[in-house]
């Protein structure tokens, strides 16, 4: 199997997780008492969700340096930085549509 298939299929059961994660996120978040009283702890589902998206879009780029270097998570980006090269264009960046999100979005907002 080629090894940009392996990144694919990685990135794909990533995807799929932070998904779910997130999903469950948005169900506990329904109860407002609940959601009161546990801040931190939805939070911290809500950061589990954007890592597993900054993790599958670096794998379906190929571990492309510029890709890592798009990472807003702090504590995953310092886990990174060892390997950017801020001087080198390694790849080729899409256009992003500025109305978007993207996959650090928080909350969906």
């Amino acid at each position: 199997m080629r090894t940009q298939a392996k990144y694919d299929a990685m990135a794909g059961v990533l995807s799929e997780i932070g998904l779910e994660v997130e999903a469950l996120g948005e169900v506990l978040c329904r109860d407002p008492a609940f959601a009161a009283r546990h801040v931190r702890e939805l939070q911290a589902i809500d950061l589990i969700a954007q890592k597993q998206r900054a993790l599958a879009a670096i794998l379906v780029s190929g571990m492309c340096e510029q890709e890592m270097g798009k990472i807003t998570i702090d504590s995953l980006r310092s886990r990174f930085c060892g390997f950017l090269d801020e001087g080198t264009d390694a790849c080729p960046v899409e256009d992003v549509d500025p109305g978007d999100a993207g996959y650090l979005s928080f909350w969906g907002d």
